[in-house]
């Protein structure tokens, strides 16, 4: 049976969890590069353009869109060290919030905006993996995740932040387990990702010096692809994450030196169901289907935006020979709708995020060796 691998699908794995009640993840870890045959690099870049407006009392809030833009470069290199062993590095932008009311919100004038959170935070990691071949169908995988928050900006006035944040690094791991039949191409893993914590000093204006804590989520990811026709690949994943106790919280001479929430995400579990498809000996796509339920039709925090989010990527892969290929494709996905239900004055009244989305576009130059 001869069939394609990856049809797009590593290239838009980017989370549209972006301004969701599910965190702050901006780009989930995939572990696909590591089976591809033999020695194997990877370099995508991918651009992300959000549009999350809101109403307050039927009428535009905000000028643009309050999450900004995000371009971002993923890289991926693998090389088999023996037979039954294969090392691999992955570097992409992990999680990050671009949150910015201050330059969109229009309701209220200069003044009323001034009040509103803006928030510019990144965290990108680099994996080190290895994967040790039991048998022909059985595989082991386990790695190193070290991430780092650059300098950051975190200002949210009705919690009396108003922060420059020095960057640092956390370290977390991953470990994973897979079957496969070659024969009709099916694979089935799941890959475990510990939390990372980031305690970050903090120097909070008119109060002194303090900490942000801002911690990443365990993730359990499940992947399954297999052949089902001549040319013609399924596959489906789901991937967890326990944000419910993985919060951004600061701690200040005004906390009494405990940590206070700033934010309020929630768990969730996202979902992609899809189909990959080769024509000939070059050409290669995908079609799959992305979901993610809501958690509640109301937030109290400014950096819940969303409530669940549906969308759909495409992706095609052109085999210039038989090493190098370019894989290129995009991602929309609308959100949830939610409503802030912040006491009046913070944004003068009750502001409702609907009718928002994220588009994605991405390409990626691959090569064997």
């Amino acid at each position: 049976m001869n069939l394609v691998k990856y049809a797009g699908v590593s290239l838009l794995a980017m989370s549209a969890s972006m301004a969701n009640a599910g965190g702050m993840e901006a780009t989930a870890l995939s572990a696909g590069f590591m089976f591809e045959d033999g020695n194997y690099g990877g370099v995508s870049v991918q651009a992300q353009t959000p549009s999350l407006k809101a109403t307050v009392g039927g009428v535009s809030a905000t000028s643009g869109s309050v999450v900004g833009s995000v371009t971002s470069t993923n890289i991926q290199v693998k090389a088999d060290a023996f037979d039954n062993l294969s090392v691999g590095v992955a570097f992409y932008r992990q999680a990050g919030i671009k949150l910015d009311y201050q330059a969109n919100w229009s309701l209220g004038g200069a003044a009323a905006a001034a009040a509103l959170p803006k928030v510019d935070l990144d965290v990108n990691a680099i994996v080190l993996l290895t994967k040790y071949d039991v048998n022909d169908s059985f595989s082991v995988l386990a790695g190193l995740k070290n991430g780092t928050a650059k300098d950051a900006v975190v200002k949210i006035p009705s919690s009396l932040v108003d922060a420059a944040v020095t960057g640092g690094s956390a370290l977390s791991y991953v470990l994973g387990a897979a079957y496969e039949m070659p024969e009709i191409a099916l694979r089935a893993e799941v890959v475990y990702e510990t939390s990372g914590e980031y305690v970050l000093d903090t120097t909070f204006t008119g109060i002194g010096a303090g900490t942000v804590k801002a911690t990443t989520a365990n993730y359990m990811n499940v992947y399954v692809q297999s052949g089902i026709a001549e040319d013609t690949l399924l596959f489906a994943s789901a991937r967890q994450a326990d944000w419910k106790t993985n919060q951004v919280s600061i701690k200040h001479a005004g906390t009494g030196g405990a940590y206070a929430d700033i934010s309020d995400f929630s768990d969730t579990t996202g979902y992609r169901i899809g189909l990959g498809r080769k024509f000939g000996d070059t050409w290669s796509s995908s079609l799959s289907y992305n979901w993610e339920g809501g958690s509640s039709a109301t937030t109290g925090s400014p950096l819940t935006l969303s409530n669940g989010n549906q969308g759909v990527s495409i992706g095609a892969k052109y085999a210039l020979n038989d090493s190098t290929a370019i894989t290129f494709g995009g991602n929309y996905t609308e959100f949830g709708d939610v409503e802030g239900t912040w006491a009046a004055g913070t944004f003068g009244a009750n502001a409702k995020f609907s009718g928002n989305s994220v588009t994605t576009l991405g390409a990626q130059v691959s090569h064997s060796f």
